[in-house]
Parts: structure tokens; sequence; C-alpha cells
């Protein structure tokens, strides 16, 4: 495995891994009872967090089984334990969810860069001129303490690649985006970007599941420190 990709948080799982911290796995998956997780259409999601978590989950004897939820019905679902895990958010996404819960060590790490038309000044003043559009993905989940007292017109939309394709069209005049170590090269096609912030990523389970954190987290940095697991793109 290349660790010189490897973020420190991931680097620090496969070290507690290397030292043997965790106990052995107890949890027993009801046959009857499909364990549900939600994912998004992002393609480091699909192309890395999800395989690395179907094999996570299997050494713990757990088939899980994807489904592709949007992030705020997602959200709702795993609150009201309907499905049972979300393969990754940022924490102030579940911050008016009692029912959530996460794994303290963080899975990913991501940039929210705002791309920008080519004749646009491409910074935070954009977002108080209301004669311009921004496509962007989870208003209200992720960005609310951004968006306070915004003034341009925001197009909520519930895919990334929608997202992309109203922006290349030129329907927007900018769009937040979200990027991981695996989808960075994509920024390559859009020069006119500002980096908005950094966040980290979060596997988070209902709290019906919380005896899985520990087992699960060895269980990750387990499947990291193996390698080959990423779907090559």
């Amino acid at each position: 495995m290349n660790l010189t990709l490897v973020p420190n948080h991931i680097k620090f799982l496969l070290a507690l891994v290397a030292l043997g911290v965790w106990g052995e796995p107890c949890y027993s998956q009801d046959k009857n009872e499909p364990y549900i997780i939600s994912y998004v259409e992002h393609d480091g999601i699909i192309n890395y967090y999800v395989p690395l978590l179907k094999k996570a989950y299997k050494k713990l004897g757990i088939t899980p089984e994807f489904s592709q939820i949007n992030d705020q019905r997602a959200l709702r679902l795993l609150n009201d334990g309907v499905i049972d895990a979300d393969t990754a958010k940022s924490l102030e996404s579940i911050d008016s969810y009692d029912a959530i819960t996460y794994l303290p060590t963080p899975i990913s790490r991501i940039e929210v860069f705002l791309i920008c038309q080519n004749n646009e000044v491409c910074d935070l003043s954009l977002l108080a001129n209301p004669e311009k559009s921004m496509a962007l993905i989870g208003a209200n989940e992720f960005y609310s303490e951004l968006l306070t007292d915004s003034e341009i017109k925001q197009v909520e939309l519930v895919s990334f690649d929608t997202l992309f394709k109203i922006f290349d069209q030129v329907k927007v005049d900018a769009a937040i985006i979200v990027l991981d170590a695996y989808t960075k090269s994509k920024l390559l096609k859009y020069p006119n970007h500002f980096l908005i912030q950094e966040k980290l990523g979060f596997h988070l389970i209902n709290q019906k599941h919380k005896a899985l954190i520990l087992p699960l987290e060895k269980a990750i940095a387990e499947v990291l420190a193996e390698g080959n697991f990423a779907i090559k793109q």
C-alpha cells in the first residue's frame, strides 16, 4: 500500500491495528434484517469509501446493502432507524439528529471549493450578489453558516453529476463542490476556483449499532492496511 497518499488520521488507524489495541468483534447480524448503508452520487464515495466499508463490515460478519440516497433524506432515515449507517459525512450535518452517532476516527478528509465561470471573480464576495446563481447540494445540512445573509440565487440539487452538468452548460455562475484525495484531479477542469474550507468525513451509524464502533474501526484499519479495495476508474 502506498502510504504517501494516506491522510494522517488513517495512518493513526493503521498504527492502532499494528499495536493490537482492540479486542475481537462482538456483533451478530440478524439474517432477516438487512444492514443498509446510504451513499451519495460522488465518485470518491462510490469508488473508494463504499468498497472500503463493504470489506470492513464483511470482517465483522455483516453483509451490508448500499443504497444511493440524497443527503437530506439519508440523515432522516438514519435518525429514524430505517437505515443503519451512512458512508461518510461531516459532523455539522448531524447536530439536530439525536439517534445518529459516528466512528470517532474520520475516514476521509475533504475540501470544499467554490468553482466559478471564467468571467467571474471567484471568492466568497460572489455570494452577496443577487444577480448571480450558484448550484449546490445540502445547503441547510452543510452550509447554513456559510450562506447566512447570502444573496446569491441558490440552485439546490441532489446529484453531483447534475451539478457539474449544469455548471459546464453555463446555466449557473458558480457551484460548491466537494473533493477528496481520490477526486482532487477533477479540479484541473475548473481553474477558476476558491477553497472555502477543509472538513473531515466520518462514518455515521444509528445509535442502536453503537457496539460496532470499536470493532468496525479496527476492521476499517485492517482493510486499509491490506489495500486493493478501491474500484479502478
